[in-house]
């Protein structure tokens, strides 16, 4: 428990996910308005100087990023709570999906750390065919190398539940485990679950959903959040999938994060799929029965709802494409964007540092050497018009044969 001096908060809400749940949508439009909310008496802890909430919930669970020791994670949480209290605004709003992964001992220190607040958890929670597949992807974009088959097996097993990739969706997913995890601290009416909206829906209707729960005009959020679209498709995920292979785990989280969760896929991301691929319709049926079971429980449990339950229900998609259907021809060329946009990236970042060092270097050039340098400037910028113009490639045509003429009088005169 942390012994956090000064104001604390009437009320603190902590959004915990569920990943895939358009969490990083919400996180980057609060992030954006971080004064406009604490203008209005909502404290979103972070930005420059303050601390991280994603280190807050990485230090709250004891969880370090494998392959290296990021010091700026311990005490993390401590230190966010503190912050909350010296900030001494009536609300505050703590999110991180991480955090829906929690043991009982780590939700009852979460919460009591806030001994004088009333604690309130919010659930963002999705339909389990758009999430099985959007959760296979992170799992590629995050180093992993199963195929959709291995991966739908496990999940769908009982039997491989204690087994990765089992073992990590449902420790993320499994809703109604999730809700009675954190109900076990702040009781049943305090678990908030808000449901996605059907796809195609707007992302402002999430918000609207989220927003009304905390208790804050959406309309205050002024700032438009830098999003990235981070979803690649069907080509794409499986080249990213065979990259992982031949890398092997070779590299650490945060070099592979770097190289190509954070590079690699927003460069791909890029290119355009003309469908986006969907839950098989084989494994329809199972997505569906587990689907209402979860519904059930929920039900059951009584949890206040922003949005509606039958939105968590399977609806089959019947124009996208299977995870795992990519030809030959489109991994070859998704392979290629690959190849070329990782070249340009690496060229151009070079370059930017190059160029510094070689604009700092002082002039050594006379006039007549610049005056040369600017000739070539000017006939290289005639050559590359010639290219595209046929009057251009008239005038260097002229330019050329003129050049001929001199070297051949040149020629005789030196036989002379």
């Amino acid at each position: 428990m942390s012994n956090a001096a000064g104001i604390a908060p009437d009320r603190v809400f902590l959004h915990i996910g569920l990943h895939k749940t358009g969490t990083t949508f919400l996180q980057n439009l609060l992030a954006a308005n971080r004064a406009q909310l604490r203008a209005k008496g909502v404290d979103y802890p972070g930005g420059e100087g303050e601390p991280v909430q994603a280190f807050a919930a990485l230090d709250l669970q004891g969880r370090r990023p494998r392959g290296y020791n990021d010091r700026r994670v311990e005490g993390s949480w401590d230190a966010i709570v503190t912050a909350v209290h010296q900030r001494g605004l009536p609300t505050a709003l703590i999110s991180d999906e991480r955090l829906s992964m929690s043991t009982l001992k780590q939700v009852r220190r979460a919460v009591a750390s806030f001994p004088s607040s009333q604690v309130h958890v919010i659930v963002t929670a999705r339909d389990l065919g758009r999430i099985a597949v959007s959760a296979w992807q992170e799992d590629i974009k995050s180093d992993e190398t199963w195929t959709w088959q291995q991966f739908v097996a496990a999940v769908k097993d009982p039997a491989q539940l204690a087994k990765s990739p089992a073992r990590g969706f449902w420790l993320r997913q499994d809703l109604p485990k999730i809700c009675e995890t954190w109900e076990s601290a702040v009781g049943a009416c305090r678990v908030h679950v808000v449901t996605v909206a059907r796809t195609g829906s707007s992302p402002e209707e999430l918000l609207h959903r989220f927003a009304g729960v905390v208790g804050f005009d959406p309309d205050i959020l002024s700032e438009s959040a830098t999003w990235s679209n981070e979803t690649v498709g069907v080509a794409a995920t499986e080249v990213i999938r065979r990259v992982n292979e031949r890398l092997g785990g070779r590299l650490n989280q945060r070099e592979h994060d770097r190289a190509i969760k954070n590079t690699l896929v927003h460069m791909l991301a890029e290119r355009t799929e003309p469908k986006r691929f969907t839950l098989p319709a084989d494994d329809v049926s199972w997505a569906r029965s587990r689907a209402d079971e979860m519904i059930a429980a929920l039900q059951e449990r009584g949890y206040p709802v922003c949005g509606d339950l039958d939105e968590l229900r399977v609806v089959f998609n019947e124009d996208g494409r299977r995870p795992d259907d990519a030809s030959d021809h489109e991994l070859l060329d998704a392979a290629l964007d690959a190849l070329a946009l990782l070249a340009e990236r690496y060229a151009t970042s070079w370059w930017v540092r190059r160029k510094a060092n070689i604009e700092a270097e002082p002039g050594k050039g006379s006039v007549r050497s610049k005056a040369r340098g600017a000739v070539f400037r000017s006939q290289r910028r005639a050559a590359e018009l010639a290219d595209h113009s046929s009057v251009a490639a008239k005038a260097v045509g002229a330019v050329l044969k003129a050049r001929d003429r001199a070297r051949i009088k040149a020629r005789d005169r030196a036989r002379d």
